[in-house]
This record gives C-alpha cells, sequence and structure tokens, in this order.
C-alpha cells in the first residue's frame, strides 16, 4: 500500500536543526503515505514526498513538529526542519520500595495470588452462568445463584461495570502517560472533544498496546489517524 502512495513522490534529502540538543533517532512519518524514517546522527534523513505532504516528527527529547512539503522543496529535493528541545522539570521525590516484601517472599504462598477489583469480587461472588451449570441437574446439585443471576440480567450489569471500571482506570494511567496539552498539541485536538475522543480509541487493540509499553512515538501517530476518523464521524453525526 505504501508504495502504491509513494509513486511519481521525489526522494527528498531533509536535515533536522536543533539548538542545544541532538538531532539524532528522530522519527519521521509521512502521513500521506505512512513511510516512516529515522534521522541519523547528524539530523540527516531522507523521505519520499510530494507538494502538500504532511510530514510528523516526533523524538522523546525534542518537541512534536509537523511539516507541509511545499512546491521549492519538492523542486530542490531538498527541506530542512527546525525542532526545539523539551524542557523538562524533575520534582524531588522519595522513593520507598516495599515491593519486595510479599507473601511469596515471606513463602506464604508459592506464588503471587490474583488480585480482583471490587466490581470482579462481585462479579466472582454472583457467579458467572455457563451451560456445564445445567449439568448439575442430573445430579441435583444445579447452582441456583448463576441462573438466577442470568435471567435477572445482574452478571451483565456486573460485566459492563467491570468494563467501565477498567477503561477508567486506563483513561487515568493514558493522562498520565499523555496529558491533555499535549494531546491538544500534538494531535490538534478541540479542547471540547478530547475526553469524547479518547472514548472513542480506548478499546482499540494498539492503544492498548503502544500505552502499556510506554510507546509515545507510536502512540501520536496513532491519535493523529484516528482522530480524522474521529472528526469524519462527529461531521456526518451532524
Amino acid at each position: 500500500m505504501t508504495s502504491l502512495k509513494a509513486q511519481n513522490r521525489k526522494q527528498l534529502q531533509g536535515i533536522i536543526v536543533v539548538v542545544n540538543a541532538t538531532p539524532a533517532n528522530v522519527l519521521i512519518l509521512n502521513l500521506n503515505t505512512n513511510q516512516e524514517v529515522k534521522s541519523d546522527s547528524q539530523g540527516k534523513f531522507t523521505i519520499l514526498a510530494d507538494v502538500n505532504d504532511v510530514l510528523a516528527f516526533s523524538s522523546e527529547n525534542l518537541d512534536f513538529t509537523r511539516k507541509i512539503i511545499e512546491q521549492k522543496e519538492v523542486d530542490q529535493q531538498h527541506l530542512e526542519v527546525n525542532m526545539v528541545s523539551k524542557r523538562i522539570v524533575l520534582d524531588e521525590v522519595e522513593v520507598v520500595n516495599h515491593q519486595s516484601i510479599n507473601a511469596v517472599s515471606l513463602g506464604i504462598l508459592s506464588k503471587p495470588a490474583k488480585t480482583y477489583t471490587p466490581q470482579e469480587r462481585r462479579l466472582k461472588t454472583a457467579g458467572d452462568f455457563k451451560p456445564i451449570h445445567l449439568l448439575g441437574i442430573l445430579g441435583g446439585s444445579l447452582p441456583l445463584d448463576p441462573v438466577m443471576n442470568a435471567i435477572n440480567g445482574k452478571t451483565k450489569r456486573l460485566k459492563k461495570e467491570i468494563l467501565l471500571e477498567r477503561n477508567q482506570k486506563r483513561i487515568t494511567h493514558f493522562f498520565n502517560f499523555y496529558n491533555k496539552e499535549e494531546l491538544i498539541k500534538n494531535v490538534k485536538i478541540h479542547p471540547d472533544f478530547v475526553n469524547e475522543f479518547i472514548y472513542f480509541v480506548i478499546e482499540d487493540e494498539l492503544f492498548i498496546e503502544y500505552l502499556n509499553n510506554k510507546y509515545k512515538d507510536k502512540m501520536t501517530f496513532f491519535l493523529i489517524e484516528k482522530y480524522s476518523l474521529f472528526k469524519n464521524r462527529i461531521s456526518s453525526d451532524e
């Protein structure tokens, strides 16, 4: 797909210029073709592009930058991009780690015990009805609670509450990893749509993978792509 989209595009020689920071290993993505390249130790890179293509530049140490390719850059087959280093302010914290002291280290358990949230404990107590429970009829030992819960919808409701609980935790995790100001600046999301957009992507497998592994660059490109779909959906709803 990328090779087809790249047809008729020219190979541009680019260089990233940064003051007081290294331009190495910056991830450059052509949002029109999905081609990805990285800058070398001097900030140089080569990428296929055409007029009005949008290039996204992302790095852990530099502010996110977008660049729209102009005609003169295609004619000259050269472009220069200025980036700015991130200002990172660290608060003084005291870390006390007691994680090594647990039931396993004390010899109480052979392996860590599974933990449950309050909603998960309620579901476990209520009982999740399964077809195998019907076999209990033959021996007169059919569990009544799972059957009743399946009938009155309690189990289904608890499952929905667990999903909501997990999503709320995931949203908190996301905003600790990628704050609202970055989201508005990097993805160009309208402030009024931030929360609605996060619910739009919260259960996407790629979103979960990038969040769990703290892939910030990949998360940025993922959000840009999804926000385009989100805006189309909003427009169609109107």
